[in-house]
């Protein structure tokens, strides 16, 4: 069966912050990253956000890369995990620093880990429309105790349609997204804000295509966006299925 970068997720790296208005920027990956049992997913993933809205106060810009990894535990559930960097930096104007006034803080580049689990739901034999979902984890943080801190974890969940035409395969699908993030942000070596960004389970819409390249198709380009509370994302993604 093809496979599809599925970016594993759970990640979320972008989302971050959040308030009221919690951020999603983890791609869902394809119904066709569901693996045969006992198949192998090797990929590569980045994509970012800029100025997306988190807090009344606050936007982010984020940006990620990752290697992701696939298995098909049967031929109808596969596990995906992924380990990466992600830079962010969040411009809230209720958070200014002592020494400049200034309302933009740097978060650095973190550690970005997740885990994904995929199933088919339903397949109709005769047109080949898929109906799939997901569920993903994703931890984003640094331990560096001499700079601004980040600790984020995101709970997401995912449902899609797909339908494949040739070496295309495009889908469409919803997710919802629930985001917690603490942060520390520091000046002159002492903690000056401390605090955290909490939201309620928040929905949008997502849609991309995977393209099957080389003679078994084994080869794979994704790209995909989203789109909640008025930002948007996009990822693109390129994977080897053996």
């Amino acid at each position: 069966m093809r496979t599809a970068p599925v970016l594993a997720s759970c990640l979320l790296a972008c989302s971050l912050l959040l308030g009221s208005r919690p951020l999603a920027a983890e791609p869902v990956g394809s119904p066709a990253g569901i693996l045969k049992k006992g198949q192998w997913f090797f990929g590569l993933i980045g994509g970012g956000l800029a100025g997306r809205e988190l807090a009344d106060t606050a936007t982010a810009n984020l940006f990620h890369v990752s290697h992701v990894r696939g298995y098909g535990l049967t031929d109808r559930i596969s596990l995906y995990g992924k380990i990466g960097a992600a830079y962010l930096q969040v411009d809230d104007s209720a958070i200014r620093t002592v020494a400049s006034g200034s309302t933009e803080h740097t978060f650095g580049t973190n550690v970005l880990a997740a885990a994904q689990l995929k199933a088919r739901l339903w397949r109709h034999a005769k047109t080949g429309v898929e109906w799939d979902g997901s569920l993903q984890y994703a931890y984003l943080g640094r331990r560096t105790s001499d700079s601004n801190q980040p600790k984020w974890q995101e709970w997401q969940g995912a449902t899609s349609v797909a339908k494949s035409w040739g070496r295309l395969k495009p889908y469409l699908g919803l997710k919802v997204s629930l985001v917690s993030m603490d942060y520390r942000i520091r000046e002159g070596g002492q903690t000056t804000h401390l605090g955290s960004y909490k939201g309620d389970a928040t929905v949008g819409p997502f849609f991309g295509s995977d393209m099957y390249l080389g003679d078994s198709e084994d080869l794979v380009m994704n790209i995909e966006t989203s789109y909640i509370n008025g930002g948007g994302e996009v990822t693109m993604a390129i994977g080897y299925s053996f």
